[in-house]
C-alpha cells in the first residue's frame, strides 16, 4: 500500500462580520475581490479600509480587513505577505483590547507556521488561543471557526485528534455555516486516517450536506474527494473515480484551482491503483503544469511527490528517486516528508541500495512516530520487505505480525456493505503476500497457511455467518483445518499464487505439509487460459476434431500443481480432494490435469472446491439439518429480456428436455417451470421451499467490476425484481435453506477474480444459504451438457453424493470419448468427438461434498 493523497483542506475563515466591526460595506467589496482572486485590488482595498477605520476609531473593522487579506495570502501560499498582514491584524487587535480578533489572527498565523513545518512549536499558542476564546464565551459560529483553524494548524501534531473532538462536540445538527462544514470534514478525514471508516463516512456525509446547503461548489468537491478516499480504501475504485470526477467538475466551474488540483491528483492515484500508470502519469503532469503556471509551490511539490510514487508503481525506480530527492529538498511539511522518505526507501530497496533504504525509513519514522493506520501499515510492510531481503527474517515477521494485527483491527470497522468489505480485503492482499512469503522462508509453514486463510473470502464469510455484514467470522487455525479434513474424509489442497512462485499446503487429518512450487502467476495464467481454449471453446473443440486435442497445458498444470505433492496425496481410488484455489487457479477445473501416464486427476480422485477453508467449515455447519425434499427445476426460459446493444442468445434445443428429465427424477416433489413461466418472480416465490434447484438456461458472466453477471430468465413485469435478469447480487437475497444448486449454464463458475475469490454465482449462492453448487467454467455444447446431466442424476439416484455423482458423470463421458462412441454430424458425416477435457472437465462442485 502507498499513501499518495493528502487533502490540503483549508477551512472557511471569516468570522461573523457584525461581531467584528463588519458593518462597513467595503468589507463586502473586499470579500468579492478576494473571491475573484484580484490580488492587487484586494490588498490595496484592505490597506485603505484598515487605515481609514483606525482613523475613524473602528479598530475591529481594521483588524478584520487585515485578517481577510492575510487569509487570502495564506490560501494562495504567499506566506511572507500573509504573515505581514496577519501580524498587523494581531497588533491592531491587541493594542485596542480586542481579545477575540487578536486570537483569530494568532490562529491564522499558526497556520502559516504549520505550513513551514513548525506545527509543534506553535501548538501551545494554538491551545491557549482556544482557551481564551472559550473563556471569553465567543459566539458559537466564531468558536467553531476557531476550532476549524486550530485543527488545520495542528494536523501533524499529537493533539490534533483531541482538538478536533472538542470542536465537533460543540457542533449541532442544524449548523449550516462554512466552518461547521469544515469541521465535519476534518473529523471525517481524521477518522479515515485511524481506519474508523464508518465514522468517517458518517461525518463526511454530514459535511457534504452542509456544503451543498450553502451552495459551496468548490468545498462540496473537497468533501467528495474525501468520500472517494473512503471508497478507495475499500477497493471501490470505480465509485471513487466517479466522486473525484464529479468534484473536479464542481471545482472547475467554481474557479478553485487548488481544490481542482486535489481532485486531479485523486483521479491519478486511482488510475495508479487500477494499474493504468500511463494515464495516471498524464494526469499528474497536467496538474503539475497548472500548479507551476499559477505559482502554487506547495501543490507543485506535493504533485511531484505523487508523480514519483506513480513512477515507482511503473517500475521506473531511478526517475522516481530523482523526483523524490528534488521533492525532499523543498518539502517542509513533516507528514509529507515522512511519506516521501518512505517512497525513497522503496525505490532504493528495488535498486539494491539497502543501507540507504534503511536510513530513509528510519528518518521517516523519526519524523512521524505516531503515524495513522495506512502510513503505519505501509511503513511496517516496507521495512519487513527490506529486512527479508537482507536475511533478517525473524525481525521481518515481527513487523508483519504487527501490520496484520492493524489490518484485522481495522477490518472490524470497515463499512458494513459487502462491496466495501470485499474491497477492503483486496487492498490488503499485498501485505498478506509478503507476510506469507516471509513465514514460509522462516520455515513457519503452518503460520503461512493460517495467514493465507486469513487473506481469503472474508467478506463472504461475514455474509454467511449472520447476514448482517458485521465482521464476526473466525478464521480456523491449523488444528481446525485438520479436524475439517477428518470430518469430510478429505485431503485439502490449499494454494497461494505469487508473482514468481506458488505455495501449496496438503492438509490431512494428521499432518500438514507445505511446498514451494516454481510456477508463478504469469505462467499459470497462460496455461489456464490455453487449457480453457483461450476464450474460444467451440473453436478449440473444432480444432480438436480436425487434429486431435491439445493436452500440453493440462500436462503442464499437472506437472506444476499436482506432481510435486504426489507423495502427500492419498492413493485410494476415488479418494476426495478439497481444492482451495487462488488467483488464476480459481478458473481451473483440476479434473482435467493430466499426468505423465495419461491419467486425468478425476480418474484418481473425487474433487470439490471452496473459496476458503473457513467458508467450507461454515457451509458444513449450517448444512447439518435436513434439506427440503422439493425440487425447483427451471428450463429454457423464453421471452428473454431485450437489452440495448446486447444480442439475444440462440435457443438451447436440449435445455427444455434436460429440465423435464431432471424433474422426472424427483417425481411428485418437483416443480417444473418452463418457457414464459420461468420468470424471476416465479423463481423467487418457489426457491425458498426447495432443497434442490436446477437451472438450465443462458448465463452472462462478467469478469469486470462495472458489469453484472446474470442468469437469463423469462421477461416478467419489467420491474427490477422481475426483469428477466437474475443477477449474482440479487441471488444473495434468496433464501435457499441448505439447497443444492445445479447451474446448467455456461461459465457459471467464473467471475471477477479478487482476493475475495471469484465474484460470481457460486459466491452468491453460498451467501444465500446453498450447501453445494454445481457450475461450469466454460461454454459447454448443449448436447454434451444433456449427457452430463443424465449421468449425474443417474448417479445421484443411486445414492452418490454431489461430488461422487459429478465424478461418475465425468468419467462416463471420458470413457465414451475414448471409446469413440460419441459423435457429431458435420457436413452430413458422423465425426467422432475428441477426448478433450473441454467436453467433460468444465463442471465443478463447490461447497459441501
Amino acid at each position: 500500500m502507498r499513501l499518495v493523497l493528502v487533502i490540503l483542506c483549508w477551512a472557511a475563515t471569516a468570522l461573523g462580520a457584525a461581531a467584528q466591526g463588519g458593518g462597513d460595506p467595503r468589507l463586502a467589496e473586499l470579500r468579492e475581490r478576494i473571491a475573484r482572486r484580484s490580488t492587487a485590488e484586494a490588498v490595496s482595498l484592505a490597506d485603505r479600509i484598515a487605515d481609514e477605520a483606525l482613523q475613524a476609531g473602528s479598530p475591529g473593522t481594521a483588524a478584520l480587513a487585515l485578517r481577510l487579506v492575510g487569509n487570502f495570502h495564506l490560501m494562495e501560499e504567499r506566506l511572507p505577505q500573509a504573515r505581514a498582514a496577519l501580524t498587523r491584524a494581531r497588533d491592531v487587535a491587541q493594542t485596542h483590547g480586542l481579545v477575540v480578533p487578536e486570537q483569530a489572527a494568532i490562529l491564522l498565523l499558526s497556520r502559516a507556521d504549520a505550513l513551514e513545518g513548525r506545527a509543534d512549536a506553535v501548538t501551545p499558542m494554538v491551545l491557549q488561543a482556544l482557551d481564551v476564546l472559550e473563556r471569553q464565551q465567543a459566539p458559537h459560529e466564531e468558536l467553531i471557526w476557531a476550532y476549524s483553524q486550530a485543527a488545520t494548524a495542528l494536523l501533524t501534531t499529537g493533539v490534533h485528534g483531541d482538538v478536533l473532538a472538542r470542536g465537533v462536540a460543540r457542533l449541532t445538527p442544524t449548523d449550516r455555516f462554512a466552518p461547521a462544514c469544515s469541521l465535519w470534514q476534518s473529523w471525517g478525514d481524521r477518522n479515515f486516517n485511524t481506519a474508523d471508516y464508518g465514522e468517517a463516512h458518517e461525518a463526511l456525509t454530514k459535511a457534504l450536506a452542509c456544503y451543498e446547503a450553502l451552495g459551496e461548489r468548490a468545498d462540496t468537491g473537497r468533501v467528495l474527494v474525501s468520500l472517494g478516499r473512503v471508497q478507495r480504501a475499500h477497493g471501490q475504485l470505480d465509485a471513487a473515480l466517479a466522486l473525484y470526477q464529479r468534484a473536479a467538475r464542481l471545482q472547475e466551474a467554481a474557479g478553485d484551482l487548488q481544490a481542482l488540483l486535489q481532485s486531479l491528483n485523486a483521479q491519478a492515484v486511482t488510475y495508479d491503483r487500477l494499474g493504468q500508470t500511463a494515464r495516471a502519469e498524464h494526469l499528474y503532469r497536467a496538474a503539475l503544469a497548472r500548479a507551476q503556471r499559477a505559482g502554487l509551490e506547495r501543490y507543485e511539490v506535493f504533485l511531484r511527490g505523487n508523480l514519483a510514487g506513480s513512477l515507482l508503481l511503473a517500475g521506473r525506480f531511478e526517475p522516481a528517486l530523482a523526483e523524490l530527492r528534488e521533492v525532499l529538498r523543498r518539502e517542509k511539511q513533516p507528514y509529507l516528508r515522512a511519506v516521501r522518505l518512505r517512497q525513497s526507501a522503496q525505490a532504493l530497496r528495488f535498486l539494491g541500495r539497502y543501507d540507504e533504504a534503511f536510513a530513509a525509513l528510519a528518518e521517516s519514522k523519526a519524523i512521524l512516530p505516531t503515524a495513522g493506520f495506512e502510513d503505519r501499515v505501509n511503513w511496517l510492510t516496507n521495512h519487513a520487505d527490506l529486512l527479508a531481503r537482507t536475511g533478517r527474517l525473524d525481525e521481518a515477521q515481527r513487523d508483519l505480525d504487527e501490520a496484520v494485527r492493524l489490518i484485522e483491527d481495522a477490518r472490524s470497522r470497515a463499512l458494513a456493505s459487502d462491496a466495501a468489505r470485499r474491497g477492503y480485503g483486496e487492498t490488503t492482499q499485498g501485505v498478506f503476500a509478503v507476510a506469507i512469503d516471509v513465514a514460509m522462508r522462516r520455515g513457519a509453514t503452518t503460520n503461512a497457511l493460517e495467514l493465507a486463510e486469513q487473506a481469503r473470502a472474508r467478506a463472504l464469510l461475514d455474509l454467511m455467518r449472520d447476514g448482517s455484514g458485521q465482521a464476526t467470522a473466525v478464521v480456523p487455525d491449523a488444528a481446525a483445518m485438520r479436524a475439517l479434513a477428518a470430518q469430510l474424509a478429505s485431503t485439502l489442497l490449499v494454494y497461494w499464487v505469487g508473482a514468481d512462485h506458488t505455495l501449496a499446503w496438503v492438509i490431512g487429518p494428521d499432518r500438514i505439509t507445505a511446498h514451494r512450487l516454481p510456477a508463478g502467476e504469469t505462467e499459470l495464467r497462460r496455461w489456464v487460459q490455453e487449457a480453457a481454449g483461450s476464450g474460444n471453446v467451440p473453436g478449440a473443440i473444432n480444432a480438436a476434431l480436425l487434429g486431435g486435442p491439445s493436452l500440453r497445458s493440462w500436462r503442464a498444470l499437472h506437472r506444476a500443481l499436482i506432481a510435486p505433492l504426489a507423495a502427500d496425496l492419498p492413493t485410494d481410488p476415488g479418494s476426495r480432494l478439497t481444492v482451495v484455489p487462488h488467483g488464476p487457479l480459481l478458473h481451473l477445473p483440476f479434473a482435467g490435469l493430466l499426468d505423465t501416464r495419461g491419467r486425468y486427476l478425476i480418474e484418481r480422485h473425487t474433487l470439490h472446491y471452496t473459496p476458503s477453508i473457513a467458508v467450507l467449515a461454515a457451509t458444513v455447519a449450517r448444512a447439518s439439518g435436513e434439506a427440503p425434499a422439493a425440487a425447483l427445476v427451471v428450463g429454457e426460459p423464453t421471452a428473454l429480456p431485450r437489452l440495448p446493444g446486447v444480442q439475444l442468445p440462440p435457443r438451447l434445443p436440449y435445455a427444455r428436455e434436460e429440465a423435464r428429465r431432471v424433474a422426472r427424477r424427483f417425481g411428485d416433489d418437483a416443480r417444473l417451470v418452463l418457457g414464459r413461466a420461468a420468470t424471476e418472480r416465479a423463481v423467487r416465490a418457489q426457491v425458498g421451499a426447495a432443497g434442490w434447484v436446477h437451472v438450465a438456461t443462458h448465463a452472462r458472466v462478467s469478469e469486470e467490476a462495472t458489469a453484472p453477471s446474470y442468469l437469463l430468465l423469462a421477461r416478467g413485469t419489467g420491474e427490477a425484481a422481475d426483469d428477466g435478469r437474475l443477477t449474482a447480487d440479487e441471488v444473495r437475497s434468496l433464501s435457499l435453506a441448505g439447497a443444492t444448486v445445479v447451474l446448467s449454464a455456461c461459465r457459471t463458475a467464473l467471475g471477477r477474480v479478487t482476493g475475495e475469490g471469484t465474484l460470481g454465482f457460486t459466491r452468491s449462492f453460498l451467501a444465500a444459504g446453498a450447501r453445494a453448487i454445481v457450475a461450469t467454467t466454460w461454454e459447454m455444447p448443449d448436447d454434451a451438457g444433456l449427457r452430463m446431466m443424465d449421468a449425474f442424476y443417474a448417479a445421484r439416484a443411486g445414492g452418490s453424493s454431489v461430488t461422487a455423482a459429478l465424478r461418475t458423470a465425468q468419467l462416463r463421458q471420458l470413457r465414451a470419448l475414448r471409446a469413440g462412441t460419441l459423435t457429431r454430424k458435420v457436413g452430413g458425416q458422423e465425426i467422432r468427438l475428441p477426448a478433450t477435457p473441454l467436453l467433460w472437465a468444465g463442471y465443478l462442485a463447490v461447497g459441501v461434498p
